[in-house]
């Protein structure tokens, strides 16, 4: 091998050595992180994951609450995998398993809302500081009974890191989450011949469900619209979108 040879090698091998090599850090955090819960509410807590750019085939999320303060009632699926096989609620000892897949022919990669869980306080919940956290093992990258993003084609588990969810509970009043708006039409006005209708048509609360599945009574609504006898232009509202 000629000394020419050798000094190629080494410039590419040192090049090789001291560039960075791309880090996959896939997240998964609870939001709000942080806040006032109080007792007798109604509470929702997104999951949401961030995969940093990695095609992912599934996500596990397991998440950690206080069962003497707080009652899982539902998990809502969301939308950036194809299926969820293994969501379950564990009252008892306090544990909610979540597991999303993506399809064979589309893996997910971006970030999203991965599900919704919905608590309420416990009337009897002592007040002070409560947490919902993942059970997750950052120095077990093998562990399989945590949390975890597969990342496709390998099976590696690329999740790195969690944002748990530290909250209050106190004893003041209910807030209302995700109210909808409402569209106020004026009352009738004599123009002429021309009337404007009246009444007030609330827009309502939609689940992930239906935000993708499509449009949820639009052809009643449009029929009101058609005898009334005035074009509206309709409010949509987009929960998240599939990257």
């Amino acid at each position: 091998m000629t000394m020419k040879k050798i000094i190629s090698i080494f410039i590419l091998t040192s090049v090789f050595l001291i560039l960075p090599l791309p880090v996959f850090a896939a997240t998964l955090s609870l939001s709000p992180s942080t806040g006032n819960f109080n007792k007798g509410c109604d509470v929702t807590v997104d999951i949401n994951l961030n995969t940093e750019g990695v095609q992912t085939d599934g996500t596990d999320a397991i998440v950690l609450y206080d069962s003497s303060r707080l009652t899982a009632n539902q998990i809502v699926s969301g939308q950036i995998y194809s299926d969820y096989p293994g969501n379950n609620i564990d009252e008892q000892s306090g544990k909610i398993t979540i597991s999303g897949l993506s399809s064979v022919s589309s893996a997910f990669s971006g970030s999203g809302t991965f599900a919704k869980i919905n608590f309420t306080v416990k009337d009897n919940a002592s007040v002070g500081v409560t947490q919902v956290k993942f059970d997750f093992d950052s120095n077990d990258k093998s562990k399989t009974t945590d949390s975890n993003v597969v990342e496709r084609g390998t099976v590696a588990d690329v999740l790195s890191s969690v944002v748990n969810g530290n909250y209050t509970i106190g004893s003041g009043a209910c807030t209302v989450q995700g109210s909808p708006p409402t569209i106020v039409v004026t009352p009738p006005v004599s123009q002429g011949g021309i009337s404007t209708p009246s009444g007030a048509v609330k827009t309502p609360v939609k689940t992930i469900d239906d935000m993708v599945g499509g449009k949820t009574g639009s052809q009643e609504f449009s029929y009101m619209l058609a005898i009334l006898g005035v074009t509206m232009a309709v409010l949509g509202v987009l929960g998240f979108a599939l990257l």
